[in-house]
């Protein structure tokens, strides 16, 4: 059942309409006015309205423009005795969904409303639809605080304020960076965050596609144009039009493709096979490599034309060992994501699985986080430890796991932490904590341990941190805190006494 507003002078007919839509089961409300309808629609709620032109003091097309000012979501249907061909352009232009001319056929009436209201339900789906992707896909999905993760976060959110729908050549992004690193992630970021949102965000994986079906997949085909040909079937340029199409690995489409989509890239147009006439299409270009692009151009293996209209802006996604300070929250992400699909409770992690996890190198990057974290779940209890970690090289990381020496005050001292054999016969100066001679300074201890941790880790910064139990990022701010840089050739380079 609808709300459906009447907006009609005439009494008897306003009465048969509503009668007419209360017959279909819907509620409806009759108003002879445009100031009366202005008036009962400020306290309710109307789902489709039908507007008479021809009102007392203000007109229905005024009272049609200023529904779409203040009720954007409502359909309004207009009502004349005159048939009037530019009455109804200009109200189709302001607009309205559909006119109707008196004398009206009711039949036509009941029809045009549930025509009306079944659009109306289909545009809110969509719309619900794509609230969903958008909180599924939008940015605040992307994890991390490290420097190359949130700088290109900003970069989206910088793409995101251009208003790229409205352009038919939007600047094409390029996303490099190794093999599960989230390319992809950010490819629907890039489209669920900008204008473009409400367009289709087509996604083709460029390697898997065997050689000789890359061209009918990308620009499609017309009925007849190869032997299998036995309808039309278009490309996925044409698909993704007024959206985002994503090529992701485009390093891997052979160099005859390159050369073709490099011409669809410049003039925006595409061929299908066997057409006669070319297509325009608008869409917004992102795409994305694992390998480098500069070192596959002097392989011969890339376009370097192509690469440069490719990378118009560049995202650079750094690997999970280069943001080891990320590794806890996604890890932790990745515990509730799973809990959630197959009904565990797992609490969190043991700290030597912690530990494992930041001391391992991941060659597979997120991706492999992910599914590590997805084993561990299903074999945990309540708590994930070390010992559930799938493969040797993760869970063999837990080894390491710290040790301290004891600490007393007074005329006490602190003995040095050591990580197993990594740190077999390391000698430990200790660091004096004699509290007679009054008090210590919390910080000069800090940069005391902060400088015995680089010397134990031969001055790398992702060991140091390990040693330390924080996250790289935090050791570099502190170490930028008290003006200590690591030094490439040993020791440690400082601006300030420690």
């Amino acid at each position: 059942m609808a709300s459906i507003l009447v907006v009609e002078d005439e009494r008897l007919l306003g009465r048969s309409i509503a009668g007419c839509l209360e017959d279909d089961g819907h509620k409806t409300n009759l108003e002879g006015s445009a100031e009366d309808a202005v008036l009962w629609l400020s306290s309710h709620q109307a789902d489709l309205a039908f507007v008479d032109i021809r009102l007392p003091h203000a007109s229905g097309l005024d009272l049609l423009k200023a529904l779409r000012e203040s009720h954007p979501d409502l359909i309004v249907v207009m009502m004349t005795a005159n048939a009037d061909v530019r009455t109804a352009v200009q109200a189709m232009k302001d607009g309205a969904s559909d006119f109707l001319i008196k004398p009206l056929d009711l039949e036509a009436v009941s029809i045009v409303a549930r025509k009306c209201l079944q659009h109306r339900r289909l545009t809110q789906r969509w719309k619900h639809d794509q609230k969903c992707k958008t909180q599924e896909f939008g940015l605040h999905q992307v994890l991390g605080e490290s420097v190359g993760i949130e700088k290109a976060k900003a970069m989206v959110r910088r793409m995101a304020q251009f208003d790229l729908a409205d352009t038919d050549r939007p600047p094409n992004v390029l996303i490099t960076g190794e093999t599960g690193v989230g390319k992809d992630l950010f490819a629907r970021a890039i489209h669920y965050e900008g204008s473009r949102r409400e367009g289709p965000f087509v996604q083709v994986n460029c390697a898997g596609i065997p050689d000789g079906l890359v061209e009918s997949e990308l620009f499609g085909y017309v009925k007849g144009a190869f032997t299998d040909a036995r309808s039309n079937k278009r490309g996925l340029f044409e698909v993704a039009d007024t959206g985002t199409l994503f090529l992701d690995e485009i390093g891997g489409l052979p160099l005859a493709m390159q050369a073709k989509v490099l011409t669809a890239i410049e003039t925006r147009r595409i061929r299908p096979l066997g057409a006669p006439e070319e297509i325009s299409v608008n869409i917004h270009l992102v795409s994305a490599m694992n390998q480098d692009p500069e070192s596959m151009i002097s392989s011969g293996g890339f376009r370097e034309d192509l690469y440069q209209r490719l990378k118009v802006m560049r995202l650079h996604l750094p690997p999970l060992r280069e943001r080891v300070g990320d590794i806890d929250m996604l890890a932790d992400r990745f515990i509730a994501t799973y809990c959630q699909k197959f009904g565990m409770a797992v609490k969190g992690m043991t700290r030597r699985a912690r530990l494992a996890l930041r001391r391992y190198d991941w060659p597979g990057n997120v991706r492999e986080l992910s599914h590590c974290i997805e084993s561990a779940t299903l074999l945990s209890g309540d708590v994930i430890d070390a010992d559930v970690l799938p493969g040797s090289r993760v869970s063999g990381q837990a080894r390491g796991d710290l040790t301290a020496g004891g600490a007393t005050t007074g005329g006490a001292t602190t003995g040095g932490a050591t990580t197993g054999g990594a740190m077999a016969g390391v000698s430990h100066e200790a660091i004096p904590l004699d509290f007679t001679q009054g008090p210590i300074s919390l910080e000069s201890v800090e940069q005391r341990l902060i400088r015995r941790a680089m010397d134990v880790a031969e001055h790398n910064v992702t060991r140091a941190a390990e040693l330390l139990d924080v996250s790289r990022d935090t050791l570099r701010y502190r170490l930028e805190k008290y003006g200590v840089e690591p030094r490439r050739n040993g020791g440690l380079k400082r601006s300030s006494p420690i």
